[in-house]
């Protein structure tokens, strides 16, 4: 599973929004491919301490508070997402989850702004 983070552009001190996609590859005739993205849905994204650069990070499931959240990041640089579409987290969770159960590999792209 492959999943692209694109975070917006302003900030509420630790606390960041942005929007959650699934992506898919798809061959092309030069013999690259293209990235399709799918919505899942906005997050807001905290952080214990500076947030994670823009770059690739397994991905896994916290719970904080009783509620499922996405996490990534390595060190003392790791972010947690809470899903707002609470329809789309259910969903997302039962697929992420199950990835994980399966030791499917399961990615999260980090991405800045000004990239898109």
């Amino acid at each position: 599973m492959y999943l692209k983070y694109i975070r917006h552009n302003h900030s509420c001190g630790d606390i960041c929004r942005g929007t959650l996609y699934s992506v898919h590859f798809q061959p092309n005739e030069k013999g690259g491919y293209n990235e399709t993205l799918t919505p899942i849905s906005d997050a807001y994204e905290t952080s214990s301490c500076a947030p994670p650069l823009p770059l690739i990070f397994p991905a896994g499931i916290r719970r904080v508070n009783g509620h499922a959240r996405l996490f990534f990041g390595r060190g003392n640089r790791q972010s947690t997402l809470h899903l707002i579409d609470s329809c789309a987290r259910d969903a997302f969770f039962i697929r992420l989850a199950s990835a994980l159960r399966e030791r499917e590999e399961t990615l999260v792209e980090v991405a800045d702004p000004f990239y898109y």
